[in-house]
């Protein structure tokens, strides 16, 4: 059965801030086809192939091509040369060690931020935290997790540090984090919106208040909550087990030694 591939977000970042450009159909495409891949729907092994393809799409084969080098940029799938491409396996356990990679930079983030807070970050991450209350009653998780994830970009670039704020876009822009969240994983619930809102607006007081332990138990709290109710959720889409308590026995023990060597790469 063809995708239903839906229409470019034309929705603003905020008054003065740059408006994104529309999806071209290659990154729909991409986003569809990724989300199959996520969610188990195709299967690791199985071969792309793009008349197929487009057909099942309603496409021509050109953005077809265009969205299989996407997922290729972004570790979904490999291209074999006169071979064709072909699904990458994908854990659970290598979702859950993005989630943490990404959660060490955004705990360094957090801290540095909440050191030497920048008022127009502070006021643009308030803004952040507002949009956050307003959907809480919303049944829309991926307008929720959309916000959230523009939250804690705020806070990269409110820390200051460049080299920071590329890794954090490298990692959206080369890794599953944008495919994986095409499909509601978390928020599914207002308690859960409610929730995490509740914890973005703890950060941002801890923030400004210059407490930056506080900021980074808060965010910290928020991100792994976020990782946990994704991982679950993809284990049940896919038929697939993790032991999350032994995930977070390990990130005890990681999450330190991962944050000070972040942070001894980015000082030095």
């Amino acid at each position: 059965m063809a995708a239903v591939l839906r229409k470019p977000s034309t929705e603003r970042e905020g008054a003065s801030e740059r408006r994104f450009a529309p999806r071209t159909l290659p990154d729909q495409v991409a986003e569809e086809l990724g989300a199959e891949i996520v969610s188990g729907r195709r299967k690791a092994g199985e071969r792309l192939v793009e008349l197929d393809l487009a057909r099942d799409f309603g496409v021509s084969r050109g953005p077809i091509r265009e969205a299989i080098r996407i997922l290729e940029r972004r570790r979904l799938v490999e291209v074999r040369p006169r071979r064709g491409a072909y699904i990458k396996p994908l854990s659970l356990k290598s979702v859950a060690d993005l989630f943490n990679v990404r959660t060490a930079l955004s705990m360094l983030a957090v801290r540095t931020m909440a050191t030497a807070p920048i008022e127009s970050y502070i006021d643009t991450l308030a803004r952040r935290s507002d949009e956050l209350k307003s959907l809480i009653e919303v049944d829309d998780p991926i307008a929720f997790a959309r916000t959230m994830t523009r939250a804690v970009k705020t806070i990269a670039r409110g820390s200051g540090n460049e080299l920071l704020v590329e890794l954090l876009t490298d990692l959206a822009n080369h890794t599953v984090w944008t495919t994986i969240w095409k499909t509601p994983l978390d928020y599914q619930t207002s308690e859960l919106r409610r929730m995490s809102a509740d914890l973005m607006a703890a950060t941002l007081k801890a923030i400004r208040q210059r407490r930056p332990n506080a900021a980074v138990t808060n965010l910290g709290q928020l991100l792994d909550g976020d990782r946990d109710r994704a991982v679950t959720t993809l284990s049940r889409l896919r038929g697939e087990n993790l032991d999350l308590n032994a995930l977070s026995h390990d990130d005890q023990q990681n999450s330190a030694t991962i944050e000070y060597v972040l942070a001894s790469s980015l000082q030095a």
